[in-house]
C-alpha cells in the first residue's frame, strides 16, 4: 500500500486511495497491484466556489448533509442489530433492517420539510412496521422486545435536525411511505423527484467486515439527473499527520491487505467512512465522513457542508489489458462473456488471458462499483442482465451521475445513456442488455467487445 501525500498545502487533506480499490494510472505493469492515484486532489476552497455557483447548491447542501446523518445512522444501528435483532424479509428475500427504514424515514422527514414540492421515490415502504406493531398488539404478553418501529423512531430521533420535531411511531411510518415506489405525475418530464436508496446493499451491512454498503440519494429535475450523493460508512482509512508541507495524507487500507497494517499504525488508528458527492457541470467529489457526534440544533453552512472535499475523476487507463474489471464477489471472473471475449481478442491491447486480469470483486450491491469507477479504483463494471429484465432506478440514479461527473460514461449495452432512462419518471427501465459503467476511455472497446455477444446470446 502506498501513502499519497499533498501536493497543495492549502488543501487539509491529502489524496485518497479506498478500502478495495486503490485510485490507479495507467502504467507499464498493473497486474494484481496498483499504482497511486493521477489526479491532483483540489481544496475545500475550489467546491465551495464551484458548488456554490450551482442553481442546486440548496439541494446538494442538503442531500450531503441528510446522507451524512443517514450513514451516522447506519453505524448506530449497526452496533445495536446484534442486541436488538430488528431485521425482517421482504417478499423478493432480500433483508431489510431498521437502518434501512431509518434511512428512509430520515431522508423523508428532512427533505419534505425543506422542499416539501418535491416528490421522492424510495425502496422501502412502511408494510412490515404496521405487520409487527399488530401482530405485537395482538400478543403483548408474548412480545418481549420492543416493535421494530419504535427500534426506527429512537434511530431516526438520535441523528435528525432540529426541524424534525415530536417524532411518533405514526409520524415515521407516514414518512416511510411520502418515500414509496409510485410517483405521481401530470408531466413526467417536467416533474422534480429525489431517489433514494436507503441502504443498497444490506446484505453487505449485515455482513459486516470488508462488505461494502451505500447510502444513494439523487435529485432529477425535468427529466435530468442533476446531484448525487454517495455515503459508504465502513471504508476503512489512517491519517498520517503531515509529513509535506505540514498537511496530512490519507491512506486506505484496502480490502484485501486489511491485516498488513501500515508502517507505525495500529488497528486503533483506523477510521471509516466517505461520502461522494457530485453536481451537473461541478465535477465529483469525496471527503472522509464527519466522526464527530450530531447535534439536533446544528445548522451548518455551506463551508461546513464541503470542509476537506477533494475532486475526484476516473482513472485514465485507455486499453483494457492495463483495466482494472470490478465485479461481484459471488462472480467468477473467467465464467463471464467479457472474460471470454477478451481471452480471444485479436488486438494485443484488447487481449486479456484470465492469469493477467485485474479483478476487484465488491460486495454488495451496485452503488459500491459505481463508487469505485468514479473514485478512479477501477475501471469499468458490467451489470449482467437477461434479455427484458428491469432495474430499479434507485440502484443507479446516484452512482451514474457521481461516475458521469467524475469523466466516466454508463450506458446500456447499446450504447444509450443511462441517464436518459433515469430522466423518464420511471421506478423501472430496462437497459438494454445490462449495464455498462467506465471510464469513459474504455467505453467503446468494451461496447465493441461486449455488445455483439450480448446480442447474439
Amino acid at each position: 500500500m502506498m501513502v499519497m501525500p499533498m501536493a497543495d498545502p492549502v488543501c487539509s487533506v491529502g489524496r485518497l486511495s479506498s478500502l478495495g480499490f486503490v485510485p490507479r494510472v495507467s502504467s507499464n505493469v498493473v497486474i494484481k497491484r496498483l499504482s497511486a492515484t493521477s489526479w491532483t486532489p483540489r481544496c475545500a476552497l475550489d467546491v465551495k466556489i464551484k458548488m456554490g455557483d450551482s442553481k442546486f447548491q440548496h439541494e446538494l447542501k442538503a442531500a450531503v448533509d441528510v446522507v451524512e446523518r443517514a450513514c451516522r445512522l447506519c453505524l448506530s444501528v449497526k452496533t445495536s442489530l446484534n442486541e436488538t435483532g430488528g431485521m425482517v424479509e421482504k417478499n423478493d428475500a432480500t433483508p431489510v433492517t431498521v437502518a434501512d427504514f431509518g434511512v428512509q424515514a430520515l431522508v423523508s422527514l428532512e427533505l419534505g420539510l425543506l422542499f416539501p414540492s418535491i416528490q421522492l421515490v424510495g425502496e422501502e415502504d412502511a408494510g412490515h412496521l404496521r405487520k409487527d406493531l399488530v401482530e405485537g398488539m395482538k400478543t403483548p404478553e408474548t412480545s418481549k422486545s420492543p416493535a421494530l418501529v419504535d427500534l426506527v423512531t429512537e434511530e431516526v430521533a438520535r441523528v435528525a435536525s432540529e426541524r424534525v420535531c415530536s417524532l411518533t411511531p405514526e409520524k415515521v411510518m407516514a414518512a416511510i411511505d411520502r418515500g414509496g415506489k409510485k410517483l405521481n405525475f401530470t408531466n413526467r418530464l417536467k416533474s422534480s423527484y429525489w431517489v433514494l436508496d436507503p441502504i443498497d446493499g444490506t446484505r453487505g451491512f449485515l455482513r459486516g467486515g470488508h462488505a461494502l454498503y451505500v447510502v444513494g440519494l439523487a435529485l432529477v429535475v425535468d427529466g435530468q439527473l442533476v446531484l448525487g450523493v454517495m455515503g459508504c460508512p465502513n471504508v476503512s482509512y489512517v491519517v498520517n499527520e503531515g509529513a509535506v508541507h505540514g498537511t496530512p495524507k490519507l491512506q486506505m487500507v484496502s480490502a484485501q491487505d486489511f491485516n498488513k497494517r501500515p508502517n507505525g499504525t495500529h488497528s486503533a488508528d483506523v477510521q471509516t467512512g466517505l461520502l461522494m458527492a457530485s453536481c451537473t457541470g461541478c465535477g465529483c467529489w469525496v471527503k472522509p465522513l464527519s466522526r464527530r457526534p450530531v447535534k439536533s440544533e446544528e445548522k451548518l453552512t455551506m463551508e461546513d457542508i464541503f470542509k476537506d472535499m477533494l475532486e475526484t475523476k476516473v482513472d485514465n487507463c485507455k486499453v483494457l489489458k492495463k483495466a482494472r474489471f470490478c465485479i461481484s464477489d459471488h462472480e467468477v471472473w473467467r465464467s463471464l462473456p467479457l472474460a471470454v471475449a477478451l481471452a480471444s481478442a485479436s488486438s494485443s491491447e484488447d487481449r486479456v488471458a484470465e492469469h493477467e486480469a485485474d479483478i476487484l470483486p465488491l460486495c454488495c450491491g451496485s452503488l459500491c462499483k459505481y463508487f469505485a469507477i468514479a473514485f478512479g479504483g477501477a475501471s469499468l463494471f458490467i451489470l449482467h442482465l437477461n434479455e427484458g429484465s428491469s432495474v430499479k432506478v434507485w440502484d443507479h440514479a446516484a452512482g451514474v451521475i457521481c461516475v458521469t461527473e467524475a469523466g466516466g460514461q454508463v450506458t446500456d449495452v447499446i450504447g444509450t445513456p443511462l441517464q436518459e432512462m433515469i430522466g423518464t419518471g420511471q421506478v423501472l427501465f430496462k437497459p438494454e442488455g445490462g449495464v455498462i459503467a467506465t471510464n469513459g476511455s474504455l467505453r467503446d472497446k468494451v461496447l465493441q467487445r461486449f455488445g455483439p455477444i450480448k446480442r447474439r446470446s
